[in-house]
């Protein structure tokens, strides 16, 4: 699989395509074709579909424009002409009325519904409809990812009070459609205003507020409602951010918990290349066999089923607080984490932060990226025979 993640200051846009075919799809573009065309013309692919997820309030989609160029076809829910009506009749909203318009004289060359599938070579991209952002939006399944447009964030869902938007269907989306869904899917979103660059299912299911919390519908609504920062007419600020008072009824934190949270600000703040390593590097220090703790926090039957890097240790998320006397006593050794996409390790490498380990990097992409990119793995049969 060829995989490409671009970022427009928070915009997440993807490049999906299958490298035995060189076909492939473009989800959510916007801002510049000139990334898109540099990755497709680098890898000799042919774009066969440019996908919208949903009709966009915060930028123009340039989906017709690249669809032109790359002879492609352009994709969106069949809903959108009903998402479309509804958008005309907002006559003034801080500018929203504008890309409303421009984005409605997008053409669309291909409507789909609920369970409807694509092809690109071996790759299978299938649709669910997921609204409540909007009247027309819909996410994409693609084998062990999905793309989960505006419905689905990193932390939370999307707004509700634009239009088109509904608590009552974000409701519908969040429980009925993405819960039951894999913990192991790794979710992408179309924005992301934190750094992040994806999550996995399950842990958005233990530690997003919008998820985690069992609630009737009304309760949801009411809640939303307390989430999202108030559309501002001056600023025109329409990114989905948290707008909470912290839980003034847990008391007094203790000093772990403490070093924790600050350590969580301090990664989410610091610069992406002090937190993070990336395949290509890391593959040199593990040749190198340089002074590195190896720390694998996948579960064990993850292991069994894709192995796991050369000299890594097995110390799953879950228990990193538990069997931390099996880090190393030196709090400068270099430590670097990995899991199947990146997210559940940086949160471990978070942990490791709190403890006082000061050289602590997760490894960009994680197994995905890894396995993407064809690198060496161990099997435990391999470890097994050797003992």
């Amino acid at each position: 699989m060829i995989f490409r993640q671009f970022n427009f200051d928070g915009c997440l846009t993807y490049i999906i395509a299958c490298s035995n075919h060189r076909k492939g799809a473009i989800i959510d573009p916007s801002h510049d074709v000139k990334p898109f065309l540099d990755l497709v013309r680098s890898h000799s692919l042919t774009i066969d579909y440019v996908i919208d997820t949903h009709t966009h309030v915060d930028h123009v989609s340039i989906a017709p424009e690249l669809a032109d160029i790359l002879r492609a076809k352009t994709v969106m829910n069949r809903l959108t002409p009903l998402q479309r009506e509804t958008g005309s009749k907002v006559t003034e909203l801080f500018g929203i009325e504008k890309i409303l318009a421009e984005n409605a004289r997008n053409r669309i060359d291909m409507y789909l519904a609920d369970s409807d599938q694509l092809s690109i070579g071996d790759i299978t991209l299938t649709i669910i409809e997921t609204r409540g952002h909007t009247q027309d939006h819909m996410s994409i399944m693609a084998h062990d990812r999905i793309f989960t447009g505006d419905t689905l964030l990193i932390g939370q869902c999307g707004r509700t009070d634009l239009p088109g938007g509904s608590a009552q269907d974000m409701y519908e989306s969040l429980f009925h459609k993405f819960l039951p869904l894999s913990d192991d899917l790794i979710i992408y979103p179309a924005h992301d205003y934190r750094g992040n660059i994806n999550s996995s299912l399950g842990f958005e299911k233990t530690n997003n507020v919008c998820l985690k919390t069992e609630r009737a519908p009304a309760e949801f609504a009411t809640f939303l409602k307390g989430l999202f920062p108030p559309l501002d007419a001056k600023t025109g600020k329409l990114q989905c951010g948290l707008s909470m008072e912290p839980d003034r009824q847990s008391g007094d934190i203790g000093p772990l918990m403490k070093s924790f949270c600050i350590s969580m600000e301090n990664f989410l703040t610091a610069p992406h290349n002090e937190t993070v390593i990336q395949p290509e590097e890391f593959l040199q220090k593990v040749k190198a066999h340089e002074n590195i703790f190896i720390v694998d926090v996948r579960e064990s039957k993850e292991l069994e089923e894709t192995g796991f890097i050369e000299g890594a240790a097995n110390i799953p998320v879950r228990q990193v607080a538990a069997r931390i006397e099996e880090f190393p006593q030196d709090l400068a050794t270099p430590i670097v984490t990995y899991c199947a996409s990146g997210h559940r390790s940086s949160h471990a490498a978070v942990y490791l932060r709190a403890y006082g380990y000061r050289n602590v990097k997760n490894l960009e992409y994680g197994m995905h990226g890894w396995m993407d990119r064809d690198y060496p793995l161990k099997t435990l049969s391999q470890t097994s025979s050797r003992a």
